[in-house]
């Protein structure tokens, strides 16, 4: 027993401090970027946030959006401990990409 709680400590222990990311990038279609389009992107960064370590919170666990002209977004994932690999290009589909970057600690 105590081997499994000193391994579940280690485990922990590597996984770091929780620090935020910001990703900030845009849509390459511009002034014609969808509704549908938006809500892709934030979905992508959503569960690359969870992806990296961040704990499902609901609105808290990812912040941010589009900005007025609608193509260019700057996001927060609220404290991630994971495999952060900051600073990092995200581009899961080939319309959008984002920088990822250090934002701070938790």
């Amino acid at each position: 027993m105590k081997l499994v709680l000193l391994f579940a400590a280690t485990a922990l222990a590597a996984r770091g401090k929780p620090i935020r990311v910001a990703f900030e990038g845009n849509v390459i279609f511009g002034s014609q970027t969808l509704d549908s389009h938006r809500q892709k992107v934030h979905d992508e960064l959503y569960q690359h946030c969870l992806d990296i370590g961040a704990n499902a919170h609901g609105d808290e666990t990812l912040t941010g959006g589009f900005d007025g002209e609608g193509f260019h977004f700057k996001y927060t994932c609220n404290c991630a401990h994971g495999n952060t690999k900051v600073p990092d290009t995200i581009s899961i589909d080939s319309w959008w990409s984002a920088k990822a970057t250090k934002a701070g600690t938790c």
